[in-house]
């Protein structure tokens, strides 16, 4: 039964007590719903942050650094009691009379991680200390006294490293690995007529594969990885004929992507350097365009 009657408003309509009662109800159920999905997909993001977080956090892995004639890589494993091994192997490249030779130095031991730095005194060495700080799928590393660390002429830790494995490679292992062997170096060749090629083989883990192209300043170039893999995690580094990296972005050295474009700044032969951040094998493809 209705119930009508008057406001100091005016004429005014009054429903059911029992209509009233229904509607609260059935709107307290739908706020409670609308909760629980609330709930749901905080509790979603917030996982899927963590997880972010926590891939982040992971230390553990192989980081590579590139410029000019420097070629260096350290290896990282996380330890019990906030400590983490450490190896650094460095590598000066330079020419004599078109022949390529090497200048190099290591440098390892287990180190504390106070914050986000460590702080690594190589063995038998005196006053030498190198810095590691880590920041994301990075390592900043400075050297105080790096004359007495023990490496060779112009050779030198010092440089942004960037994460490209997550496996680290200490060669403890006397086995012929393809992690310890030299990078298998292709020249890239093309078609008569024609200003591109794609590509094609397999990198096993830590391996390297090198491709050289030879190219004029002035040109522009295209290199994009068309197959990744299953996992999709083929990259590769890009440099000049005079060793500047051509990947990192903002001066930063080490850098590695699936595509580049841009105009050639050297007449030379450019280095592309084709690895894979964690699968144990795949085959690849990369088009390689210059015009």
């Amino acid at each position: 039964m209705e119930h009508r009657g008057f406001s100091k408003y005016g004429y005014c309509r009054r429903q059911p007590l029992k209509y009233l009662e229904k509607t609260k109800i059935i709107k307290m159920k739908t706020i409670k719903k609308n909760l629980v999905k609330l709930v749901s997909i905080i509790s979603i993001f917030t996982a899927a942050a963590s997880v972010i977080v926590a891939q982040t956090n992971v230390k553990t892995g192989t980081y590579k650094y590139r410029s000019g004639g420097y070629r260096n890589e350290i290896s990282v494993q996380e330890l019990e009691g906030n400590k983490l091994r450490v190896a650094i192997y460095a590598s000066y490249e330079y020419k004599i009379n078109g022949n390529l030779n090497a200048n190099v130095g290591e440098a390892n031991g287990i180190v504390k991680l106070n914050g986000d730095t460590a702080i690594l005194v190589p063995e038998d060495t005196e006053n030498c200390e190198i810095s590691l700080q880590f920041t994301g799928n990075k390592i900043i590393v400075k050297a105080n006294n790096e004359i007495n660390c023990g490496f060779g002429l112009n050779v030198s830790a010092q440089g942004t490293y960037t994460k490209t494995g997550s496996k680290p490679d200490f060669n403890d292992s006397n086995e012929d690995s393809a992690s310890n062997q030299a990078p298998k170096t292709e020249r890239i060749k093309f078609a008569k007529g024609s200003s591109s090629v794609v590509i094609s083989g397999t990198i096993r883990g830590r391996q390297e594969i090198v491709y050289l192209v030879g190219a004029r300043a002035g040109q522009t170039m295209e290199v994009k990885v068309t197959e990744g893999g299953k996992n999709n995690d083929v990259v590769f580094s890009l440099f000049a004929p005079d060793g500047t990296d051509l990947i990192g972005a903002d001066g930063e050295i080490g850098g590695i992507g699936t595509n580049w474009k841009g105009k050639l700044p050297r007449t030379g032969d450019y280095r592309i350097e084709v690895g894979v951040i964690e699968s144990e094998k795949t085959n690849f493809k990369i088009s390689v365009s210059i015009k």
